[in-house]
């Protein structure tokens, strides 16, 4: 079965991130089709079970030319072991929040396992904190141009608005949990 119609509906419908980390995936053939609870004879075609994925750096290689599995993240780093968090469910989003150097928490226990060593979104070998922060700081500088006494809540609508609704191009902006997660909180001061 060809499944790059399936590839191509499942980034369509995330905005063309990774369901965990929310790399931007440009294209079907860096997809993989992750089964969130484990491949099994009677959900292995269940839509709402699928999430498009990156590949999680499986073909990273270290400098010696051998892939490091230190580096794997999301599910080439999951396989078949169950997460507790749903990255479909809006309550357990809810209790993700991040910090100001672009790392992932849950206020979950089991959920920051989850986070921490089943997918390892805060791989202290790879690229996801920096990137996140680098995402965040972009958002933080925009904010840093308002002239001083200005409002800054037109601007945290805008760009809590261009974080709801993907693009032209049908993406949404990459790393978008943690522009979220500040622009929320942002709002909320500002109130």
């Amino acid at each position: 079965m060809d499944k790059t119609e399936l590839r191509d509906f499942l980034l369509s419908e995330q905005g063309y991130l990774c369901a965990y980390c929310m790399k931007r995936i440009k294209d079907a053939k860096d997809t993989k089709i992750e089964h969130y609870e484990a491949r099994n004879a009677k959900n292995q075609l269940i839509y709402t079970n699928l999430l498009a994925v990156c590949t999680g750096n499986e073909k990273l290689q270290n400098q010696y030319r051998k892939i490091d599995p230190k580096k794997f993240t999301c599910d080439t780093m999951k396989k078949s072991q169950a997460l507790h968090i749903n990255p479909q469910n809006g309550s357990d989003i809810e209790t993700i929040y991040y910090d100001a150097q672009g790392k992932i928490y849950s206020s979950n226990k089991d959920y920051q396992e989850d986070l921490d060593k089943v997918l390892n979104l805060n791989d202290p070998y790879g690229y996801l904190i920096d990137n996140r922060q680098a995402a965040l700081k972009a958002v933080q500088n925009q904010l840093r141009k308002l002239k001083p006494g200005q409002d800054a809540k037109p601007l945290l609508r805008k760009i809590q608005q261009l974080c709801k609704n993907q693009n032209s191009a049908g993406e949404l902006p990459e790393f978008v949990g943690i522009i979220r997660w500040y622009i929320e909180r942002q709002i909320r001061k500002h109130n």
